[in-house]
């Protein structure tokens, strides 16, 4: 794909590797916009395999995007950053297309961009002129005080997880999420080493939920990554018996705030978090969507 941008010369493509890794780091360090949703250890990571181009003008580096890791024909934008200089609208429009043919080739049907205003807003409307749709908005709640309403269903068992339950686990995934929120078995096997603390509820047929947090700020925020119970399974205080674990958790580390991120139509989390004295705090991420 060739472009002419009269501030920019001659705007080219082409894939990115680990090899890649500097240029990379120096285009993120340097861009005058920017978007990243992973740490820049995760971003180089997604180098070694992950969909990725470089924008080129006359040769020279002056853009990249990263995807994530495509999992059942979905994937996310992790990464965009475009040097001074460059025109939004002539650079997406040089990167996108060839952009799009790196993920149909890799099978991907859909593709994912979560923004933040109002720091993504230069995003949010380049997106919207080059054709993504709004899907929905992930919505904040935290809660400050560890009182808990239940402690839930008590015949169900709590218990830590291992590596052993990573099957059950995304067997769970596969019935309680839509494709773009699902994790992989990478993803899930990564929690398990690096979570605070990883959670399965079982009973005599098996896992049937599980939920994990991250530690930040020396344990003083307890933040909710993941919770999630088999739909057949619902209202039935399991949902309950997890968010209480979380909240004891989070009291017996001396954590004074605990987060969680969930999705606008999700109403039945979301009576659930605020039953237990989760309120939002009004900060929201825009879920962009383009079908491919």
């Amino acid at each position: 794909m060739l472009r002419r941008s009269s501030s920019s010369g001659l705007l080219t493509t082409r894939p990115a590797s680990l090899d890649d890794q500097q240029t990379v780091l120096r285009l993120i360090d340097d861009a005058d916009r920017w978007f990243i949703t992973v740490s820049v250890d995760e971003a180089t990571g997604l180098l070694a395999g992950a969909p990725a181009l470089l924008l080129l003008a006359d040769g020279r580096p002056c853009g990249v995007i990263i995807a994530d890791w495509v999992n059942d024909g979905v994937t996310w934008v992790r990464v965009l950053a475009l040097s001074s200089g460059l025109s939004t609208s002539p650079a997406l429009d040089a990167l996108l297309p060839p952009f799009y043919a790196t993920l149909h080739a890799r099978g991907v049907t859909k593709v994912y961009v979560a923004c933040h205003e109002p720091a993504d807003t230069w995003l949010i409307l380049a997106l919207r002129r080059a054709g993504y749709v709004h899907d929905t908005d992930v919505i904040v709640y935290e809660k400050t005080r560890m009182s808990v309403p239940t402690h839930g269903n008590l015949a169900v068992r709590v218990r830590a997880a291992t590596t052993g339950d990573i099957p059950a686990i995304l067997a769970v995934d596969a019935q309680c999420f839509s494709a773009e929120w699902r994790k992989d078995d990478v993803q899930i096997g990564l929690a398990l080493r690096e979570a605070a603390r990883f959670l399965v509820v079982e009973d005599e047929t098996g896992v049937i939920g599980y939920a994990f947090v991250t530690a930040h700020h020396d344990r003083r925020l307890i933040h909710l990554v993941r919770i999630a119970v088999l739909p057949d399974r619902q209202r039935q205080g399991i949902g309950a018996r997890l968010l209480y674990e979380v909240v004891a958790y989070a009291a017996a580390t001396g954590a004074e705030t605990i987060t969680l991120n969930t999705q606008t139509y999700n109403r039945n989390a979301r009576r659930l978090y605020e039953r237990f004295g989760f309120r939002r705090t009004g900060d929201r991420q825009i879920i962009l969507r383009r079908d491919l």
